[in-house]
This record gives structure tokens, C-alpha cells and sequence, in this order.
């Protein structure tokens, strides 16, 4: 649930440790040490110089120093200051529930925790990160921050460091020294070229190609990406041919008068050169495909840059072509390769998109195909595909907001095409807990069309669905009144099913449980609604406020038609709700055994999931019933975890009125079992850990199987893995699936597949062959 460092550009999708690093020991350690002294570190320079490696490679090397980790914010969709911060609050994993000021919240999360925050490619809105990292810097003392921009930031008590081009020989000293075999190690870009080269699997450069290797990286000024691009037409020429043609570009450069300095307009000669060797087709592809923001799949690209000069089925062989020639980047994640444009590429790509006068038509496209994802996704999420459509709402959302923004902004305003994104969009909002944000686009969307359509139904459920999570119940109950008469204009009885069970939700939330059942009650009275997969939504609220009227019978038979709902339909999401419902009312009829059951059910779904509200909420049922059942120890370190994990997930305040009473009695009664210091310590130690280690305590996980502590003791020692997700690497690196390791560690495939994922976020992973180069690294004593 947090934002990986992770390899972004450069590299063919290896890790940034499993490349080349020969000449930036000196730059690593000068920026590590300026993090030890100043608060704000920006590593500046030309576009392509390394400054993106750079951080990854110091944030890596340093992540282990802070106790709260590392994150990394990719800036370089982000062209306003609501995107920036936005950016921010989903890097941090924040789940905020009130309506204060972006900046306010992420300050406040940030307080108390002792983190490097890496801010990637600033340079498009400094002054506005300026202004946010001041916030920041003078409001949460125990943070450093690392930037990269091609100009400083200038904030208080900002550390410049100036990225440097990679060494090259020297002209004079180059005919003896360039042809020996150690070349290639004493000069990192001849290194960095022989890599790339032999990636693509082109020409590698033997002991005669040496200085002809040498004198292209000279002229490409050390810097990395122009020598990646260089590198990946070996496949055609060789180095010699290499620095004949690119000589020519560069003659023809050097008699332009430009203001550039020489290392911009190296690396534009560079670029302008491999767009020159490639295709017609990967020409267009590379110039479409700069409409994307972020990460996009195959499937994208074939529904936004197919069409004139560029057929569907030409389109996976020019992705081949262009990445071959490091024009694109591949990652592999979860068993999908997706692509990107790195960041210098995509500009250069946009502008001549802009040149050829294709820019509004394409921008159009890539709108329109991500409404039909979304929509798609709406219209399928109660079905047996709905852990994989919030999976893709993760990785698609970035584009998914650039294509609400076109909709919303000035002058295109298509504010009724904004309303169909947000009445689409619910689930990513609530179910990844970005409350906040979604009723920013909600509240956007509804002020920019106000005619009575469907569309504007949903979208006003929606935020009242939203404000009511957010305590803010005057914005959800006019919602709700004007979806009701929007309803009655319709003459649409499904859509006043669906504001009745919106109401519902609302009363649950106020501690309203005889409003709550009535409601629910009325929506479930409708023929139309009471038959739909969508009840699945319903259902928990139904046993909830059941629960906690006294009515158990009443909740297990909710309960029970949920479940019967998710085993017809597939769709699981709301199962985990309904559990807390059947949880709680097994709470107050004393039934214990039960409650931890149900509460670690909805805590294996919500996890898989990563819905933020629901896994905070298990750990206080199972902090009760543990105590109830009279195991004040575990009741107390569980109590730390129920602390650990809504710190960490940013979900602090939200208990309600029946739940702050349960937790206050609760708590008060192990302290007096216990005595004062042996309830703190307890409670310290659940908060001690980290998010995995808390859940997987909650779980009942947290215990080695049998046999393999001694196997992951030695790679744990120096790992900044959990100690399940070191056996769940370790088991990777065998060979085996998700299925067996499950059956291995006792765990669900689900589960297993978030482990994999979270290693391979901490890891900057991007494969599990890369988990097991990462894993023989570790055992040979390799960092």
C-alpha cells in the first residue's frame, strides 16, 4: 500500500542493483553524507544526467536509517499543485478522513514519523514543491527529503548537488589505455555502454572497439541515457559506424547558434538521432504513446495509438522495436509487462505529437478509452473478476486522472463525461481509502454539469457515501436529498434503491441503527435491487446496525446472504464487511472463539484488497474478544497493533461512537489485570512493529513454521524484508508458484501474492527471477 523506490528508467527493467554503479560511489556517499546534515537535499543537472538513479540508489543504500522507511513520488505527471499533493498523499499511503487542507494532512502525517521522502522530477512545478517542502520541513522535524530537478528549489536550508556526467578517457591517453580489458571497469560509461549492449543483445565491444566505444561517449558528454541510446543500436552498427554517424548529427548541431548549454543539446542529438533510426511506425508509436501518464499495457495502446499509419496488429512488434532501442521501458508486475516512456522521451515524443498536429486528437482518444475502462470496470466489479479490477484501478489510475482532468478542465469543460468518471470510480476511492481526493473530482464533476442524469445520481451517492465516512454529514445528507429528487425526475426506482441504501450507510456511521435497519429495510424492498450482485453492499450495513441493536439473529442472517451473494457473483469486497458485522454481533453474545474467526476472514480479504478502512478495524474486535477470553497479554500487544496499523495507514480518528466505548472499557479493564507497566510494554511491543509484522500478529502468522528459522536468519539479518516475506523470497528464489508456497507456509494464494508484491515494491523489484538474483546476492554477502 505505499510506493515502492523502485528502477524507472534506464535500465531495461533490471534493478537498480543489478546494474552498473562504477563511478557514482563518490556521488552516492557526498549525497548520503549532505542527508546526514542538511534536511533538504535536490540533486540538479541535464535531463539524462542520472539524477532519478542517483536518489533510487542513495534512497536504497539509506533506507534501513530511517525508521519509517523511504518513499518515492514520481512528479512528473503533475502539472498543477493539487495533482503535486495528491501525488504526495498517495505515495505516503495516506488515508485521510477530513476536509482539511492537503498540505495540513500530509504535514500531519508526517510529524511524528522519521522518513527520506524522494520527490522525482520537480523542475515542471518547483516553486510549488518549494512551497510545499518548506511546510513540511518546518512542521515535521524528524524528515529528510531528497529531489531531483534541473534547477534548485530553492528552500531553506537546501543542499545542491550538482549530478555529474560519467567519466570517459581522456583524448590524449585513450590509444593505450582504452584497449586494455580493464577499460570498461575504469570508465563507468564504457562500462554502461558494454551493459546496454550486451542487454539488447547487439554488438559487444571488443578490445579493437575500445576507443572507437571511448570516443562515442565523449561525445555524448558521459551522459547515461545518450549512451543508452547509443548503446541499443548496436544491434545495427557497430561503434565505428556509431561515431561516424553520430559525428554528423553532432556537426550539423554545432553549427546552429543555440542557447542551450552543450550537455542539453548533446542529449537532444542524441534523442534526435535515435528517433532518426527508428521506423516510421515507432516514430508514431513513440510520439502517441507520450499521451500516457505512467505506466500503460499493452491492451492501451492498441485501443489509444492504433489506427492511420500504425494497424492493431503492428503494434506489439513496434513496442518490441522501440524497446530494443531504450525508447521504452518494460516491467514486468504480477505476471503483466507494462510500459514507459522515460520522462525525457515522453517530452520529446509530446512535442512532436504537438508538431504534427495530432496532440488534441490523441489526448481525446486516450480520454476516451480510459472512460470505457472505467465504466467496464463499474459495470463488472460485482462479479467473480473483482480483486483484478482493483488491482488494474491501482496501476491505471494515474491515467485514469490525467483523462479526468482533460474532461474537467478549462476550456474543454466536458463536465458530463467528468460525471460518468466519478460515478465510475467509487471503488478505487473507497476501497484504497483516497476519501479525500475523491470528493475533490466528485465535487468538481457535480459543479460542472448540473443536468438530471444518471450519471450525476451516482456521482452524488457517491460523495455522500464519502462525506459520511468524512463526518461531514450536512454535504452528505444534501447529497442524498437531491439524489432522491433526482430519483423522482428519473422515475428510476433503482436509483432511489440505491439513495435508500446510501442512507443507510449514513445512519450506521451517525450511530443512527434504527434509522439504519429502516432504510436498509426499504432499499431491500425493491424487487429490482434485491436481486442485483450490487445488495453485496448493502448486506454488512444490514448486519452491523443488526449487531448493535442486540438483534444477532438478525445479523447472522445478513451475514449469511452476503455470503450467499459473494459465492453467486464472485465478487468479495463487501464479504470482508459483512464479516466485521458477523464479528460484532459475536462480540456482545460472548461468543469469542467466533469473533477471532470472523475478524481474521475480513482482515485476509481486506489485506488482499488493500482497503485501508476495513483491515484497521478487525484488530480492535480481536483486541476485545482476546481480553474477553482472558489473555490480557496478547489483548494488550494487540491493542498496540490495532495502534500500529491505523498509524501506518493513516486511518487515526475514525472510530465511532460505539467503537471508541468498547475500546476505552476495554482497554481500562487490561490495564488493571496487568498493572501500568506491564500493560505499556505490552502495547509497546504490538506498536514496535512494523505494518506486515502487525497484521500477520493479528493473523496469527506472526510464528516461523517449523524448519525455517535457521534458513532466513543469516539473509534476514541485513534484509529490509519482514521475516515472512524473507521466507516468502527465499521460496521465490526455489522456483515455486503461489500456490505451493501458500500450501508451504500455511497461508491463502492471496496472501502470498501480496507478499510477493510488497518484496518486490521494497526490493525496487520488478520480476520473481529478479527476487532470486536479489536472494543469491544476499547469500554470498553481495549488497
Amino acid at each position: 500500500m505505499t510506493t515502492p523506490v523502485r528502477t524507472r528508467w534506464g535500465d531495461a527493467g533490471l534493478p537498480v542493483e543489478l546494474t552498473s554503479f562504477v563511478g557514482r560511489r563518490q556521488d552516492i556517499g557526498a549525497v548520503k553524507g549532505a542527508l546526514s546534515e542538511a534536511r533538504v537535499v535536490t540533486l540538479t543537472g541535464a535531463g539524462g544526467v542520472g539524477k532519478t538513479r542517483l536518489a533510487m540508489r542513495v534512497a536504497t543504500e539509506l533506507r534501513r536509517a530511517f525508521a519509517d522507511g523511504v518513499r518515492f513520488v514520481d512528479l512528473s505527471t503533475a502539472t498543477d499543485p493539487a495533482a503535486m499533493r495528491s501525488s504526495v498523499v498517495d505515495a505516503l499511503g495516506i488515508h485521510d478522513q477530513s476536509t482539511r487542507d492537503s498540505t495540513d494532512v500530509i504535514a500531519d502525517f508526517l510529524r511524528d514519523r522519521q522518513m527520506l521522502l524522494v520527490l522525482d522530477n520537480c523542475e515542471q512545478i518547483a516553486g510549488d514543491c518549494a512551497s510545499l517542502v518548506n511546510a513540511l520541513i518546518r512542521r515535521s522535524p524528524r524528515i529528510r527529503i531528497l529531489a531531483t530537478s534541473r534547477e534548485r528549489l530553492w528552500v531553506t536550508g537546501e543542499y545542491v548537488w550538482r549530478v555529474p556526467s560519467l567519466s570517459v578517457p581522456d583524448k590524449e591517453g585513450e590509444a593505450d589505455g582504452a584497449r586494455t580489458s580493464t577499460a570498461p571497469a575504469e570508465y563507468p560509461s564504457l562500462a554502461l555502454f558494454a551493459e546496454r549492449a550486451a542487454m539488447v543483445g547487439g554488438t559487444s565491444p571488443d578490445r579493437e572497439d575500445w576507443p572507437d566505444v571511448a570516443e562515442l561517449c565523449r561525445m555524448l558528454d558521459g551522459l547515461p541515457l545518450a549512451i543508452e541510446l547509443a548503446a541499443a543500436q548496436t544491434r545495427m552498427f557497430s561503434p565505428a559506424q556509431l561515431v561516424r554517424r553520430f559525428d554528423e548529427r553532432l556537426g550539423s548541431l554545432r553549427g546552429l547558434d543555440r542557447a542551450a548549454p552543450p550537455r542539453h543539446r548533446t542529449l537532444e542529438a542524441a534523442i534526435d538521432w535515435s528517433h532518426e533510426l527508428c521506423s516510421p511506425a515507432e516514430r508514431l508509436l513513440w510520439a502517441r504513446a507520450s499521451v500516457f501518464a505512467g505506466w500503460f499495457g499493452l491492451d492501451a495502446v492498441e485501443g489509444v495509438c492504433s489506427g492511420e499509419g500504425l494497424p492493431r496488429e503492428k503494434v506489439i512488434d513496434t513496442i518490441a522495436g522501440l524497446v530494443d532501442k531504450s525508447v521504452l521501458v518494460p516491467e514486468e508486475h504480477l505476471g503483466e509487462v507494462r510500459y514507459r516512456l522515460l520522462e525525457t522521451l515522453a517530452r520529446y515524443g509530446r512535442a512532436r505529437l504537438r508538431e504534427a498536429g495530432d496532440e488534441k486528437t490523441l489526448t481525446r482518444r486516450h480520454r476516451d478509452w480510459y472512460l470505457r475502462l472505467a465504466e467496464q470496470m463499474a459495470a463488472e466489479w460485482f462479479g467473480p473478476d473483482q480483486l483484478e479490477w482493483a488491482r488494474r484501478l491501482q496501476r491505471e489510475y494515474l491515467n485514469l486522472r490525467a483523462a479526468m482532468e482533460y474532461s474537467l478542465a478549462p476550456p474543454l469543460g466536458e463536465g458530463r463525461v467528468g460525471l460518468r468518471f466519478t460515478a465510475a470510480l467509487m471503488p478505487y476511492w473507497y476501497g484504497g481509502c483516497q476519501l479525500s481526493e475523491g470528493r475533490v473530482w466528485l465535487e468538481r464533476a457535480l459543479a460542472s454539469d448540473r443536468e438530471p442524469t444518471l450519471a450525476r445520481a451516482m456521482s452524488l451517492r457517491n460523495l455522500a457515501s464519502i462525506c459520511a465516512i468524512l463526518r461531514d454529514f450536512p454535504v452528505a445528507e444534501g447529497a442524498l436529498r437531491e439524489c432522491r429528487a433526482l430519483a423522482d425526475h428519473l422515475h428510476d426506482p433503482l436509483v432511489a434503491a440505491q439513495t435508500a441504501a446510501t442512507e443507510a450507510h449514513l445512519a450506521v456511521i451517525r450511530s443512527d441503527y434504527a434509522t439504519a435497519l429502516d432504510r436498509a429495510t426499504a432499499a431491500l424492498a425493491f424487487p429490482g435491487y434485491a436481486v442485483r450482485p450490487e445488495r453485496a453492499a448493502l448486506l454488512p450495513t444490514l448486519a452491523i446496525a443488526c449487531a448493535l441493536l442486540g438483534d444477532y439473529d438478525g445479523a447472522a442472517s445478513a451475514f449469511e446472504e452476503a455470503q450467499r451473494c459473494s459465492a453467486e457473483s464472485g465478487a468479495r469486497f463487501d464479504l470482508s464487511w459483512a464479516l466485521v458485522g458477523r464479528a460484532i454481533a459475536a462480540l456482545f453474545a460472548g461468543e469469542n472463539r467466533a469473533v477471532i474467526r470472523f475478524a481474521r476472514e475480513a482482515m485476509v480479504i481486506a489485506r488482499d484488497f488493500h482497503n485501508a478502512l476495513c483491515i484497521s478495524k478487525a484488530p480492535t474486535l480481536l483486541f476485545c474478544s482476546t481480553a474477553a477470553d482472558g489473555d490480557f497479554t496478547r489483548g494488550a500487544v494487540l491493542l498496540g497493533v490495532q495502534r500500529r496499523i491505523c498509524h501506518a495507514l493513516g486511518v487515526s480518528g475514525l472510530a465511532n461512537d460505539a467503537e471508541t466505548v468498547l475500546i476505552n472499557a476495554t482497554t481500562s479493564q487490561i490495564r488493571k489485570e496487568l498493572g501500568e507497566r506491564s500493560f505499556e510494554a505490552a502495547v509497546a511491543r504490538g506498536f514496535a512493529l512494523d505494518l506486515d509484522e502487525a497484521i500477520d500478529y493479528a493473523l496469527g502468522t506472526e510464528a516461523e513454521p517449523a524448519g525455517a528459522v535457521e534458513a532466513s536468519t543469516k539473509a534476514a539479518e541485513h534484509s529490509p524484508l519482514t521475516a515472512r516475506e524473507q521466507q516468502v523470497a527465499e521460496l521465490v528464489s526455489q522456483g515455486m508458484s503461489n500456490k505451493q508456497i501458500a500450501a508451504d507456509l500455511v497461508l491463502s494464494p492471496r496472501t502470498v501474492e501480496g507478499h510477493v508484491e510488497h518484496i518486490l515494491a521494497k526490493l525496487g523489484l520488478t520480476s520473481r527471477a529478479h527476487i532470486a538474483a536479489w536472494i543469491a546476492h544476499h547469500r554470498t554477502g553481495q549488497d
